[in-house]
């Protein structure tokens, strides 16, 4: 067992590393790791009265490790990195089975498939940086023309930034890196696969609705600058508490959106059942 693990920290270590470093960027990708926090909690709650901790090396644990150390080798010599993330996935999966036996482990499957988004999204996701910065800032821009005040995008390349130029420079807001939505991309979408996991949708649902999250975070981003810009132009409030707290609030109903999107795909034909001890 020590093997086991000296492996996976030597092998995974890098890559753990870089995500801890991705998600403390912004508060918002920080909560997603918080959400399948508690995604792990639960189920460990709920593993322990049937199937309690004893630490044992299991076929099932050892075949996992084996398809894990398989994986992250032709991640390394093919370059297709997203599959050292798989990788990564079959591994933790790997010591779970050995601790909880592999109906056990199976309970944690939620929490792993979330996770595997998590780590997917921050480690690639960042590099789009710049696209997803001009579409907040083009679509605050419409709202906000919308809304009667007249919006200018304004892009410089070196070094790069953007900004919305408000009633003729009246008023100017950067849109900056933590502005481009990602945090909260990054929680919707694991607050939808892990809950969608959790009930045992089918796998095309799952995916849809991670999809429909990733649109929802985007489009309440969007909102999220808009309702700050507003705010701050007509009250005489501290920029910085209309900041965060106008932006946790959006956060917050961002991710009640996604729940209830969830919820309503139950309704709409999902699978209703619970993952318990059912396998899937």
């Amino acid at each position: 067992m020590a093997v086991i693990v000296s492996v996976t920290l030597a092998a995974y270590g890098p890559m753990v590393y870089q995500v801890i470093c991705l998600s403390t960027r912004t508060t918002q990708a920080l909560n997603a790791f918080v959400l399948l926090g508690a995604a792990t909690v639960e189920a460990f709650l709920s593993v322990r009265r049937v199937h309690p901790f004893r630490l044992q090396i299991t076929p099932h644990g050892i075949l996992l490790f084996s398809a894990s150390c398989v994986i992250l080798a032709v991640a390394s010599f093919s370059g297709l990195w997203p599959l050292a993330v798989l990788g990564l996935c079959f591994n933790i999966a790997s010591l779970l089975s050995f601790g909880f036996g592999r109906d056990g482990a199976r309970f944690f499957r939620p929490a792993l498939i979330g996770l595997g988004c998590a780590v997917a999204l921050l480690v690639f996701v960042p590099r789009f940086d710049v696209l997803l910065r001009l579409i907040a800032a083009r679509g605050s821009a419409v709202a906000l023309n919308f809304a009667g005040f007249q919006t200018q995008v304004v892009a410089q390349q070196d070094p790069f930034a953007i900004d919305l130029v408000v009633e003729r420079g009246v008023s100017v807001f950067n849109v900056a890196a933590e502005c481009n939505g990602f945090g909260i991309i990054l929680s919707s979408v694991v607050l939808a696969v892990v809950v969608s996991s959790r009930w045992a949708y089918p796998w095309v649902l799952r995916v849809g609705l991670g999809l429909a999250a990733a649109l929802v975070g985007l489009v309440f981003n969007t909102l999220r600058i808009v309702a700050i810009s507003l705010a701050s132009m007509n009250t005489m409030l501290d920029y910085s508490l209309i900041h965060e707290g106008l932006g946790t609030l959006v956060y917050l109903v961002a991710l009640a959106s996604v729940w209830k999107m969830v919820r309503l795909a139950k309704r709409g034909g999902g699978a209703a059942t619970p993952r318990g001890a059912a396998a899937v």
